[in-house]
């Protein structure tokens, strides 16, 4: 053990962390600080359903029945129209297009077939500005939130085109999910989607980190001969193994490192607390899972896949070194490793065990391809390290 303690100082030196802590400040900087700057302050009606989503969530806990859903919405209506009675009162917008309450609002917005004049189009916009405080949004939002909440059992009886392009296994299983009420559950669609893209970049990040940091060690040792004087040492040629093993656990140390400093910044959306929400819910449309999970576990499934490819992709970083000269080689080759990694990661991170979304189950057609293809990453770099410690035991000086 005193050789993998000494072999991992030699991986994890301040040049290389140095590197590493760059890489990931600049990608979280151009690719991942959106997830978190915009997650409730971004695009409407996404900050809306969000906003009702973790109410419903403290009100009510992670599911509820459609009448709760009902009484809640019914309440909440009445309280944003009669802040918006105490807007159209104050606001002369209103009155020069001759709305003087919300009724007569609803008749403008009923209308909104044809075309409105100037002043009309000024006060139906009106509400949902900021100076208004987007109450057209949150009203819009609660009539979206009732119909989508119990849509989605209807999709068997009317919708066809989605039926036909299930196949006997998706049909058994979205029957399943309705018999079983999984979509009587608190997740928003943005909530989803957010975690999804942050997961899927986070996951190339940790990647890029995982090459970057396993690689040098091999070939910064075969490039100073010091691998020989390693074999004429007491462990001698068995030194493969131990940077193997080193490797390894370097690899599962940076992956654990990186996932408590994103995570902990993705804390701060509060998305835990659809922790216990099941995946397929009403107000996440469309996403219709492969298992029955909830948030938590299809968080928790993501993870431990990019334990997986760490390890896998570390490995067969490691084999890469040991078959470079120098530098200049082993990073030509990482180019084409790493463009493998990214286009894998987005492949699998993409609403992974999603029927609909995610590009392998659409190849492959089979529920969980997502691990067996991180399982198969992982088969492909421990059996080539494996040959490699094997033959180093023949290998010439």
């Amino acid at each position: 053990m005193r050789i993998i303690f000494h072999e991992m100082k030699k991986i994890w030196n301040w040049k290389i962390l140095g590197i590493i802590a760059l890489v990931c400040a600049l990608f979280y900087v151009m690719f991942m600080s959106y997830f978190i700057k915009y997650y409730k302050s971004g695009n409407h009606p996404q900050a809306e359903l969000i906003y009702y989503a973790e109410e419903l969530s403290r009100l009510y806990g992670t599911s509820l029945t459609p009448e709760e859903l009902s009484d809640y919405i019914a309440s909440e209506r009445q309280k944003l129209i009669a802040k918006a009675e105490g807007y159209i009162k104050t606001m002369p917008i209103f009155a020069e297009s001759g709305i003087y309450s919300y009724a007569d609002y609803g008749v403008l917005k009923d209308a909104r077939g044809r075309e409105f004049t100037q002043a009309e189009n000024n006060a139906y916009w009106a509400l949902y500005g900021e100076g208004c405080d987007y109450l057209g949004f949150f009203l819009e939002t609660l009539e979206h939130m009732e119909e989508e909440f119990d849509i989605t059992p209807m999709y068997i009886g009317w919708n066809d085109s989605f039926w036909g392009i299930l196949n006997e296994w998706e049909q058994a299983r979205y029957i399943q999910m309705v018999q079983n009420n999984e979509h009587h559950f608190v997740l928003s669609y943005w909530t989803h989607s957010n975690t999804n893209d942050y997961a899927s970049y986070f996951a190339v990040m940790l990647m890029l980190a995982v090459l970057i940091l396993v690689s040098p060690l091999l070939v910064f040792d075969r490039s100073r001969y010091i691998h020989h004087l390693q074999y004429s040492s007491k462990t001698g040629r068995k030194i493969m193994r131990k940077q193997l093993a080193a490797t390894l656990l370097s690899a599962f140390i940076l992956t654990t490192l990186l996932l408590l400093i994103f995570g902990g910044i993705y804390s701060i959306n509060d998305t835990y607390l659809f922790w216990d929400a099941n995946i397929n819910s009403g107000l996440n449309l469309g996403n219709y899972s492969v298992f029955n999970m909830t948030y938590g576990q299809w968080v928790t499934a993501i993870i431990a896949l990019m334990y997986v490819l760490a390890l896998g992709f570390s490995m067969l970083a490691f084999v890469m070194a040991r078959f470079s000269r120098n530098m200049i080689t082993l990073i030509m080759k990482l180019i084409f490793l790493f463009t493998a990694a990214a286009y894998l990661c987005a492949a699998i991170f993409n609403y992974s065990f999603s029927m609909l979304y995610n590009t392998l189950y659409q190849i492959l057609r089979e529920p969980g391809a997502e691990a067996y293809v991180s399982g198969f990453v992982l088969l492909l770099g421990l059996v080539p390290a494996v040959f490699v410690t094997q033959m180093e035991k023949r290998a010439d000086v």
